[in-house]
């Protein structure tokens, strides 16, 4: 009995470390996500390109569904000035983070200079991928336009 002691401490210790390993992820994601959108506000490309997996997929609350390549191009020609995360919520998975929140947004229309402001819920999938966290979905699940 007494060798499994150690044993079980040993194990217990690893959880503890693994849980640590767990909140201190879901703490750097909550601050990504915040980042990324604080470069799409900055068209900061050269940041966005790589924190943005090759085959990432971005489904508007419109229904419209981008690539990597049309949102980039959509974050080049638009005018963010805002894009501020609330109610964010990590749901860690070996390698793999689901993040669901909320997010106002206020943007100026293309097509008559107005600022449109809007608000929405979301769930984000990122990816642990060459030691780095990545997005590779976000789906917008819920979209509130203000008149």
């Amino acid at each position: 009995m007494k060798k499994a002691t150690p044993i079980l401490v040993f194990l217990f210790l690893l959880s503890g470390m693994a849980f640590s390993q767990a909140t201190n992820d879901s703490s750097r994601l909550v601050t990504l996500n915040q980042q990324i959108d604080t470069y799409v506000i900055q068209k900061n490309m050269a940041a966005l390109d790589t924190l943005y997996a090759a085959d990432f997929v971005f489904s508007h609350g419109t229904g419209l569904v981008e690539g990597k390549t049309g949102w980039l191009k959509t974050v080049a020609n638009g005018t963010y000035l805002l894009r501020q995360h609330d109610s964010v919520k990590v749901e860690m998975h070996p390698g793999i983070a689901i993040v669901k929140g909320k997010m106002d947004n206020r943007r100026i229309n293309a097509s008559d200079h107005k600022t449109v402001t809007y608000h929405l819920r979301y769930i984000r999938v990122y990816a642990l991928r060459n030691k780095s966290w990545v997005m590779i979905s976000h789906n917008t699940t819920f979209e509130l336009d203000e008149p």
